[in-house]
């Protein structure tokens, strides 16, 4: 096969509808925000990968679904081509990938014949008319440095390197490798690989960006590059986990500019990541990482801060649960969201939302579109069952109106508690609700000191049941 010729990763693509009755599929509209919010998975990690395909039939990476390695490096190269990254067992494909497979013109088979067998490059010679190419070292950091120079035979203006023991900063590296067209080299602890540092003098970059703390890539690494590398700039960029690394990723790649979409994976699963790396590289999208069950804070602000529209959520429900589809907060804890009840009655004009009110964000939220010339009220059928209603009120950080509201909570009736807020004046309610059987929560706001203005409403940040 001969060296691919690079397009930018932003290039508009067109996704191709699967036609593979066994592909399960789910695309789920969000519910507690306006963006929107996709979860898409198939019934396997090999299906996934099926799934997040798109319509350019030019190349396709073959990676091994049964350990990661291999597919760190894959997801950069394959992202800034606009190729396909697809997931299968050693043995063989399997029969739904091979479907797809005869359709490509150059098909990439990442790792040694451990990592993908004799079998799988034999059925790929037999039943294809693709221009094979295997590319494969003696080891993990082998494998990545071959794919470096094999991508980039000319060099590299910016190289990323990544530690080779962990998966997870890998990910996001990967669609900022495939947004700057930057290969990903791997690194041990205890040192710079023989085939890493060979590459890394042959890809002659300018611009070196290693990713995660001195705990992935200790200072002696880092140092250690930097000498092998003389001329390029270096920069790291690390959090304090892996979620924040990739927001670090975020951050330092992409601006709101870019894309309006992102792509969120498992944090403590790699192999959804590693097809979504390439994934969210062909759409010039960040790749950011979540646990299972929730969003952390610094996730759910970045989101906000790219303008993203389209949340792409990759992986089933036991990978990515409701809860973190909706981009639950995990420093929440355990609630019953007001959103997950009966709809409530009342008068108020009234909408599931998400705010940022001063500098937090709360995604599982309410708002009332407030009148100052009425009340607004809304109730919520309890039965008893609650001990405390909790909430954040405010005005979002955006709001520029001079509204000035008085947020009441009643049960069965009887007034609870009343708190005044503003724009930078948020208060919190934490109630107690032991019997109540209805629950009311009432605005009467202000005149406006802007005389137009339509974002009259008052957010309840986060307004949950324990």
């Amino acid at each position: 096969m001969s060296h691919p010729t690079h397009r930018r990763a932003t290039r508009a693509v067109v996704a191709t509808a699967l036609a593979a009755a066994s592909v399960a599929v789910a695309v789920l509209p969000a519910q507690a925000t306006p963006i929107r919010a996709h979860q898409t998975y198939g019934a396997d990690r090999y299906l996934t990968s099926l799934v997040l395909e798109d319509g350019a039939f030019d190349t396709a990476f073959l990676v091994t679904g049964e350990d990661f390695p291999d597919g760190l490096a894959a997801g950069a190269v394959a992202g800034s081509l606009g190729a396909n990254v697809y997931l299968s067992p050693r043995g063989q494909v399997t029969p739904e990938i091979r479907q797809r497979l005869g359709y490509y013109r150059n098909i990439v088979v990442m790792g040694s014949e451990t990592a993908l067998s004799a079998d799988v490059w034999t059925w790929l010679q037999q039943n294809t008319r693709a221009h094979l190419h295997r590319v494969a070292g003696a080891d993990r950091y082998g494998t990545a440095a071959e794919l470096a120079t094999w991508a980039h035979p000319q060099g590299a203006d910016h190289v990323i390197v990544v530690t080779g023991t962990n998966y997870a900063d890998a990910l996001s590296g990967a669609a900022a490798g495939a947004k700057t067209d930057a290969p990903v080299l791997l690194v041990r602890p205890d040192g710079v690989p023989e085939q890493t540092a060979a590459a890394l003098t042959a890809l002659k970059p300018g611009r070196v960006t290693v990713l995660g703390s001195e705990a992935a890539v200790p200072r002696a690494v880092y140092d250690s590059l930097a000498q092998l590398a003389p001329a390029a700039t270096f920069q790291r960029l690390a959090g304090a986990d892996r979620y924040a690394t990739a927001v670090e990723v975020a951050k330092a790649f992409f601006t709101p500019g870019d894309t309006q979409r992102a792509v969120l994976v498992s944090g403590a699963s790699w192999a959804d990541g590693v097809t979504a790396g390439a994934y969210a590289g062909r759409r010039g999208a960040p790749l950011l990482l979540t646990p299972a069950t929730c969003v952390p804070q610094v996730v759910n602000l970045e989101i906000e801060a790219l303008g993203v529209v389209s949340l792409d959520a990759v992986g089933g429900p036991t990978v990515l649960s409701e809860d973190a589809r909706k981009r639950t907060s995990c420093e929440a804890g355990p609630k019953t969201y007001l959103d997950e009840l009966a709809a409530p009655t009342g008068n108020a004009r009234f909408l599931s939302d998400h705010a940022t009110i001063d500098g937090v964000f709360y995604p599982r939220s309410i708002s009332y579109d407030t009148d100052p010339r009425n009340s607004e009220y809304r109730t919520w059928g309890l039965t008893g069952r609650y001990s405390r209603f909790t909430a954040t009120v405010g005005l979002g950080d955006t709001n520029q109106s001079g509204l000035r509201s008085t947020v009441a909570v009643y049960g069965d009736e009887k007034q609870l508690a009343s708190v005044a807020v503003a724009a930078g004046s948020p208060a919190v309610l934490d109630v107690d609700v032991s019997g109540v059987q209805n629950l009311k929560v009432v605005t009467t706001s202000s005149d406006r000191t802007v005389q137009v203005s339509t974002d009259n409403n008052v957010v309840l940040g986060d307004a949950a049941l324990r």
